[in-house]
């Protein structure tokens, strides 16, 4: 068996058991972008450390926006897009934003009724050659308990690598990506 077909089976099953059925404590939370629901994530195996090929990963982190708060919730989301510019391969643990009680990584998969679904997703994995995107539809950073911001604000955060350690982070406060504002 390769090395791909190896890495894509323990990637299967990585994400069924991090996509499991919805539990009894699960809210609706609407993000603009259609009704979705937020699970809790389901325990998740330890997965085994990355490879050391003798070179610290250093993380490229570009566009990385936040939604201004929606209809007064203390819930929002931020996006951003990372790739290694040394390095071989890092694995994205955790987030944290400033002022922000937690922030999970989350996905949207579609349960057995065709409903979207926002769910709690485990570690993410960056090879060299890789951009890893975290954008609207996709994966995201689901922000809670932060105070208000709205556009034109700035959020401080971090974001917590197997290997490169943390990497702070700027996030503009936006509708729309940097990429598509009317400055650009």
């Amino acid at each position: 068996m390769s090395k791909t077909s190896v890495l894509l089976a323990a990637l299967a099953s990585l994400s069924v058991a991090a996509c499991g059925a919805p539990s009894d404590t699960e809210e609706s939370a609407s993000m603009g972008h259609g009704d979705m629901h937020h699970g809790e994530m389901s325990e998740m195996a330890e997965l085994p450390p990355l490879a050391d090929d003798g070179v610290m990963p250093v993380i490229d982190v570009q566009e990385a926006w936040m939604r201004p708060h929606p209809g007064g919730r203390d819930v929002t989301a931020a996006y951003f897009t990372l790739a290694l510019s040394a390095g071989s391969v890092d694995r994205l643990l955790s987030a944290r934003i400033d002022g922000a009680e937690r922030v999970e990584l989350h996905g949207h998969s579609m349960n057995d009724e065709g409903m979207m679904q926002m769910r709690a997703i485990g570690p993410q994995d960056v090879s060299a050659g890789e951009t890893m995107v975290f954008a609207p539809g996709g994966h995201h950073l689901m922000v809670f308990g932060l105070a208000t911001v709205v556009e034109g604000d700035t959020a401080t955060g971090t974001l917590v690598f197997e290997r490169a350690g943390e990497v702070e982070v700027s996030f503009q406060v936006s509708p729309l990506p940097p990429s598509m504002s009317a400055d650009n």
